[in-house]
């Protein structure tokens, strides 16, 4: 049986929305097919260099993006590209790898104190999962938070402490997520959602935001 190709085509919002606006050099790390980047140039002009492990990714990120490399990043350090960017993110890349740590430590040896990195994580402990754990289920799926491709699982503290250990400073953390039956009543479940986010990011939010800063020696 052939291998269907997987192609990560999402555009996460909340990503979109946490890169600063006075970008004008982006590094997209697992850019997918380049939606994420797509809407950067578009927004704000940018150059953006995306780098994929995935062939099929790279192919289709090239005919949107500025530049794309095809690149293990477990086995990156970096090279390649013209350092410092002005933002790097790394959108539901680094629970995919066996290093992730290594990767940012690299990544923030390269940068210059003024850039930004952008991170998202999926939330192991949103509520829905916690049902599934209390209901003695541990099962991997075809994607989300318990994607069988995962090495990696976070939850609120282990998100910073990722980012803290591997030499970047959290200036904002937030999460974004669904709260339970906010859905009966439509005309305040946005508002309800961010505030349960806000409150109780770790039982609520299904992904974390973090931005942060090259921490200084």
């Amino acid at each position: 049986m052939s291998r269907v190709p997987t192609v990560y085509e999402a555009l996460n919002q909340a990503v979109l929305d946490a890169i600063p606006t006075m970008a004008r050099r982006v590094l997209d790390l697992g850019c997918g097919s380049g939606a994420l980047g797509r809407e950067v140039r578009a927004r704000l002009g940018a150059s953006v260099t995306g780098v994929s492990a995935s062939p099929e990714e790279v192919a289709r990120a090239k005919t949107v993006l500025n530049t794309v490399l095809h690149q293990d990043l477990d086995a990156w350090d970096g090279q390649g590209v013209d350092h410092p960017f002005d933002v790097i993110v790394c959108s539901h890349v680094l629970e995919h790898l066996r290093d992730p740590e290594g990767l940012l430590r690299n990544l923030s040896r390269k940068s210059a104190k003024e850039t930004t990195l952008v991170v998202a994580l999926p939330n192991v402990l949103h509520w829905r999962q916690r049902a599934q754990f209390l209901r003695g289920s541990f099962r991997y799926s075809d994607g989300g938070i318990m994607d069988r491709t995962h090495l990696r699982f976070f939850d609120w503290k282990s998100a910073r402490d990722l980012l803290e250990r591997s030499g970047w400073t959290v200036s904002r953390a937030s999460a974004t997520g669904h709260a339970p039956g906010v859905w009966r009543v439509p005309s305040l479940g946005p508002a309800l959602d961010r505030w349960c986010c806000r409150i109780f990011p770790g039982l609520f939010g299904d992904q974390f935001v973090l931005l942060g800063s090259r921490t200084e020696s």
